[in-house]
């Protein structure tokens, strides 16, 4: 039986190297994948977000009088001005409640927003 020296050793470790390298890079493009995921689900959050708050605030502009047109209609052209679509409109004079959806691939971000008249505002006592 013949011992096994130092140049049987490195032979028996080629090509380890670029397995380690494969996998470094398989895990990083795993990672890339997973932000570039997280990152457009945040922008369709953020974007439906913003639609909705301007949504329920053209809604409300409607119900108190400043803008002529039905206040859902008005919420929904505004909806759709930001890319995305209006799920629900309840609009009375003191309070405009707005639902938006925006879709994000496979998923949709869902956001609602609410806007109104100040406490105070046209002689009404809290």
């Amino acid at each position: 039986m013949q011992p096994r020296g130092l140049g049987s050793r490195r032979q028996d470790e080629r090509g380890s190297g670029a397995l380690l390298a494969i996998g470094i890079i398989g895990a990083v493009v795993a990672l890339a994948a997973v932000l570039i995921v997280a990152l457009a689900v945040y922008a369709a959050h953020t974007r439906a977000s913003v639609a909705a708050d301007a949504a329920a605030l053209a809604a409300a502009n409607v119900a108190s009088g400043r803008i002529q047109g039905d206040a859902c209609e008005v919420a929904g052209r505004v909806a759709a001005a930001h890319g995305a679509q209006l799920g629900g409109c309840k609009s009375q004079f003191l309070e405009s409640t707005v639902t938006v959806h925006v879709d994000a691939g496979l998923l949709t971000c869902t956001a609602t927003a609410r806007a109104g008249l100040p406490a105070g505002a046209v002689g009404l006592e809290h």
